[in-house]
């Protein structure tokens, strides 16, 4: 029997701070337009007549991503607290570009973060994994899936360069799967949605939890009183919201924000009103696997130091990896985890700013996988091989934002795929 307890923690930032996400933004934040939360999902399984005791945590926050060089730490005292394997903890953000910087790894355009607000956030954080045990229930799963056109592929060539502008051509994934749990009563516990739209409408330097937060609102409203709703990210590195003039996109304001927001959440309470498949119940199974992702070169010492009197971003990048020489390694880590919840539900966790192509092969190899990118860290963007050839900003300019020796060298789609393919065929043949 499964059981879950569901708890709702405020994360909004107490006082002025810079925000993550923008390289425009110079200053603290102007003001609060949403507030920001982390949903606590706390899964057990088993633990009576002689049963193994098996249990799992996924955590939807309002953040950009939560910082890598935090979540093994995090893991940990999550496991030497309440016994819970890593593999089974999935910290997951929506990528709201209008929230703290959660991670120093990063140069400061991508914004510079703030020591007590992190430690406050982890201090939120086990308070609710604490309160979740609390509110532990028995629950079953259902599931159905929609469609939503919000977003739209955001490279498209302009003569010999890669440019961001509007492509319809270009692969997206309209999905949205929508998971129901359901109390032993009947009344809805909570529910998740699953889409790949990057939440970036406007370019304001205030906070919000951006159309994803409007969604989850009235989801919740639509639910009942005491029911919570998670959105959880896909791949959406590629994609953005498809607001466009004159082809090309422009920044939105907060009306923008949301009308895109009932849109998804009309979708998802569209799906929630029509027949949902009931998952049979299964064992909850964690596995994960590392996987070393090549760089194409790695910049020498004075290569850095003739960057590092340069303004701009190639001199931040320079400086940072000159203060961290450590960094200047051949390859970089990648995390992948596979948390199986049901028959017909499993995540796909990544530590990565994945595009679209990587969500929709994920899928193509099991239909229940929702895939999660922006989990338990983040290492930068995750081109494909082709985006590698063209160039552009997810392939080539994004990685001087995350310090990044070089662009990725064009092996690492072989690698990804390989390895997500291992892991998945790994987990599901354990159900």
């Amino acid at each position: 029997m499964l059981r879950l307890g569901v708890v709702t923690v405020d994360i909004t930032p107490e006082e002025p701070l810079p925000l993550a996400g923008f390289a425009h933004r110079h200053s603290v934040f102007e003001s609060i337009d949403r507030p920001l939360f982390a949903k606590v999902w706390l899964f057990e399984n088993g633990g009576a007549a002689g049963l193994e005791q098996e249990r799992a945590l996924v955590v939807q926050a309002d953040l950009i991503w939560w910082g890598s060089e935090r979540v093994t730490k995090l893991a940990l005292a999550i496991r030497e607290r309440w016994g819970l394997p890593e593999s089974s903890v999935i910290l997951h953000a929506s990528h709201t570009h209008f929230g703290p910087q959660t991670s120093c790894l990063f140069t400061p355009s991508l914004g510079l973060p703030d020591v007590r607000y992190t430690r406050l956030l982890e201090m939120k954080l086990m308070d609710g994994i604490a309160e979740a045990f609390g509110r532990l229930e028995p629950v079953t799963i259902e599931r159905g899936s929609g469609e939503c056109r919000i977003g739209i592929h955001r490279r498209r060539r302009n003569g010999m360069k890669m440019t961001m502008a509007p492509n319809p051509e270009g692969p997206s994934d309209p999905e949205v799967v929508v998971i129901r749990f359901r109390a032993s009563s009947g009344k809805v516990a909570g529910v998740w949605f699953h889409y790949a739209c990057h939440p970036t409408t406007t370019g304001d330097n205030s906070v919000t939890s951006e159309f994803p937060g409007v969604a989850m609102e009235i989801v919740e409203r639509a639910i009942g009183e005491g029911a919570a709703a998670s959105f959880l990210q896909g791949c959406c590195g590629d994609i953005r919201p498809a607001l466009i003039r004159d082809g090309q996109f422009y920044r939105g304001d907060t009306t923008d924000i949301v009308e895109l927001g009932r849109t998804l959440a009309d979708e998802v309470i569209h799906v929630l009103q029509s027949p949902m498949e009931v998952l049979p119940c299964s064992s909850i199974r964690s596995e994960r696997l590392t996987i070393a992702l090549p760089f194409q070169r790695v910049p020498g010492i004075e290569d850095l130091q003739n960057e590092a009197a340069r303004g701009g971003i190639s001199g931040e990048w320079s400086r940072l990896l000159l203060s961290y020489p450590e960094r200047l390694l051949p390859s970089i880590p990648l995390e992948l985890s596979c948390l199986n919840l049901a028959q017909g539900l499993s995540l796909l966790a990544v530590n990565a700013e994945t595009v679209v192509e990587y969500g929709l092969f994920a899928k193509s190899l099991a239909g229940g996988v929702l895939p999660l990118p922006y989990s338990n860290g983040m290492i930068g963007y995750l081109p494909t091989e082709s985006q590698l050839r063209e160039g552009g900003y997810e392939s080539e300019e994004s990685g001087y934002y995350f310090g990044l020796p070089s662009p990725f060298a064009h092996s690492v789609e072989q690698l990804v795929k390989g390895g997500a393919a291992l892991l998945l065929q790994r987990g599901i043949s354990r159900l």
